[in-house]
């Protein structure tokens, strides 16, 4: 059996409060309290009273809010720290360097090589489309925002 406590305020009738006892509750002045009840658009009900959840919202604002993106921009720090760390990510001008030096030797013997024209012309073409497949790689995993100004995360959906 559940024991209740004692208590000086009514059980089922929700709290409400006027400005000026708020105001010595919270430890504001009546002016900072009203200004910042009219910022969030707060109304009174018709005896000019407020509830709690409007007082609470007028003083500390959507806190909790900020600290979830405050966590979400942690959580992407942290795991681009811990992908770096394991190896998952590349370092893309490193690896483009690599690539090119790949790509200029078999250049160079695909041209001295004792093929037929057409297909050396295939395989120059075929060695020419490497970095244009890495750029569309590099761009499907991308998290950065493309030209709407969101990140992919920020709509709810994860790419």
């Amino acid at each position: 059996m559940a024991r209740t406590s004692r208590s000086n305020l009514p059980q089922d009738v929700p709290l409400k409060w006027n400005v000026e006892k708020a105001a010595a509750e919270f430890g504001l002045s009546i002016m900072t309290l009203r200004k910042s009840l009219a910022k969030t658009s707060a109304e009174p009900d018709a005896n000019g009273l407020y509830a709690t959840k409007q007082l609470v919202a007028a003083i500390y604002g959507s806190m909790h809010v900020e600290k979830l993106a405050t966590q979400r921009e942690i959580r992407r720090k942290l795991e681009l720290e811990n992908a770096i760390t394991t190896g998952s990510v590349l370092n893309r001008r490193e690896l483009m360097k690599g690539l090119a030096a790949v790509a200029d030797a078999m250049v160079s013997r695909i041209k001295s090589a004792d093929v037929s024209r057409s297909v050396k012309d295939d395989l120059l073409r075929e060695l020419a489309s490497v970095p244009i497949v890495l750029e569309e790689v590099a761009h499907g995993q991308t998290r950065l925002p493309r030209g709407n100004g969101k990140r992919p995360d920020e709509d709810g959906s994860e790419s």
